[in-house]
């Protein structure tokens, strides 16, 4: 039986508004400007590092824009062998922004956030028992990821762009088929975000460089206990 909207909506829990309000997001909104020096720039990136730790990440670093890879093979492996959601969801390939695409934009901008977020049980990644233990922690990621960008357009960066991880057909829609596909409108505007990988960004290298330990977890039949963590990623451009 398929799922209604609202059932989809409300299978996980989301950050409260008053919640938001109270550590410091959605105050006032500031007007649109296209000249921010370096110095307010990145002060406004520290308080979006700060929000993202609030909002339960267990990292989150500010770097130039200049440092995220943009590899071409990212949106072959997508193809190769071929992932469930491609061609099925409008954030996914062939339908997601191509790296192509990225290599122009990412140098647009100066800085971007990273946050990280550890999976647990590291289990509901490395050895899911429905697909619901994946699901809650790509929507997790998603969520944070639209809140940054979010505040970011609210603070006047009116260019904000995230980009989160794991396809929003499964984080947000349980694997419903895509309502923009079909000529519909999305079930969750302004939520759904292309996972980094599906636009080319290499999350690997990223990560890598910025010192946090990633994991093939899903590389059966090695045992779950063998693998030290789990992790998601996200990333938000800023100006």
């Amino acid at each position: 039986m398929m799922e209604t909207k609202s059932e989809v909506k409300d299978r996980f829990a989301r950050f409260d508004r008053e919640f938001l309000r109270q550590i410091g997001m959605f105050q006032k909104p500031r007007r649109f400007r296209t000249q921010v020096s370096d110095e307010e720039l990145l002060e406004d990136l520290e308080r979006y590092r700060d929000f993202a730790l609030k909002l339960g990440c267990q990292d989150a670093k500010i770097i130039p824009a200049s440092m995220v890879n943009v590899d071409e093979r990212l949106r072959l492996k997508c193809r190769i062998s071929v992932c469930h959601h491609y061609n099925n969801c409008i954030n996914c390939p062939p339908y997601s922004p191509t790296a192509e695409e990225m290599a122009r934009i990412i140098p647009k901008y100066r800085y971007a956030l990273v946050i990280k977020r550890d999976v647990e049980p590291k289990e509901d990644f490395i050895d899911p028992k429905k697909e619901e233990d994946i699901a809650r922690h790509y929507r997790k990621n998603m969520e944070i990821v639209g809140l940054i960008e979010a505040q970011a357009f609210s603070d006047g960066y009116y260019f904000a762009m995230g980009f989160a991880g794991g396809s929003c057909q499964h984080a947000l829609c349980m694997m419903q088929p895509c309502n923009v596909l079909q000529g519909k409108r999305c079930r969750f505007v302004l939520k759904s975000r292309p996972a980094m990988e599906a636009v080319g960004i290499d999350v690997i290298d990223l990560a890598t460089k910025l010192g946090w330990e990633v994991y093939p977890v899903r590389a059966r039949p090695i045992p779950p206990e063998q693998f030290p963590c789990a992790t998601t990623f996200g990333i938000v451009f800023v100006h």
